[in-house]
């Protein structure tokens, strides 16, 4: 409890780098959302700047590559961890059933060429959301600022990522709750296996839904190439990171 209480003042050129990469991956959205729409290039220009430039190289590979390999940090500071791997899982597919479930029994869903796709958007960003503003944004403001300081503020820089969108206050106002949400969640167990794969994309997956978005179900092949390259930017890093110890390990050995 008392760590939880705790605020404190220690900002690092990490924060710089979390600035950084929210205007790479709102200026991405924005771009994608409102300049291309999913009608250019039969929607491939779309998934090319919001999937892949965006999600997978702003929002997955550059924190990863801070971290693991500029910072010589482990992937388990951006959530991704064996600790706590069960509690994790359990506890997302308690939330799953008890937000999702009862909404889900009652809606009406579209045939599976529309339905697919968006499924498979809701995976692929999904899992950028859970590692950039969980696993990156949070445990960086949490680190700087203290637990409850970090979780309001990565709470209010995940609203405004939603500009990009171009939605209006209100919403954003409501998606702010949202994020403590998600950010409690994640404060749990700091593991982002809380959030995915069920919890947040079936949340992304509602709001797509509710928002009308169309895409042909060829995108589908897009987004989920682009979350297996989200995965071997994972692997290859945890693969870095084990040698660069094992080097250590070794010289310090030589000593």
């Amino acid at each position: 409890m008392k760590e939880i209480l705790t605020v404190r003042w220690n900002p690092t050129k990490d924060l710089a780098v979390v600035a950084l990469t929210w205007f790479l991956v709102v200026g991405a959205l924005y771009t994608a959302t409102n300049v291309l729409g999913t009608n250019v290039w039969g929607g491939m220009a779309y998934f090319l700047v919001y999937a892949v430039l965006g999600a997978l190289i702003f929002g997955v590979g550059f924190p990863v590559y801070w971290m693991v390999v500029v910072r010589k940090r482990t992937l388990a500071d951006l959530g991704i961890r064996k600790v706590n791997f069960g509690i994790s899982l359990v506890l997302q597919l308690v939330f799953s059933a008890t937000m999702y479930l009862p909404p889900m029994l009652i809606m009406s869903f579209p045939s599976f060429d529309k339905l697919f796709p968006l499924i498979s958007l809701a995976l692929c960003i999904g899992l950028f959301e859970a590692i950039f503003w969980r696993g990156w944004v949070q445990n960086r403001f949490e680190e700087a600022f203290g637990t409850i300081p970090g979780i309001i503020l990565a709470s209010a820089v995940y609203a405004a990522y939603h500009i990009g969108y171009g939605m209006p206050l209100s919403e954003m106002t409501f998606l702010f709750f949202i994020g403590l949400m998600f950010a409690a969640a994640f404060r749990l167990t700091r593991n982002i296996l809380i959030l995915y794969p069920i919890f947040q994309p079936a949340g992304q997956l509602m709001t797509l839904l509710k928002d009308g978005l169309d895409l042909p179900l060829a995108a589908s092949i897009g987004f989920f190439e682009a979350l297996a390259l989200m995965i071997v930017v994972i692997v290859l890093a945890a693969r870095y990171q084990k040698k660069t110890a094992a080097k250590l390990a070794g010289t310090s050995a030589n000593l």
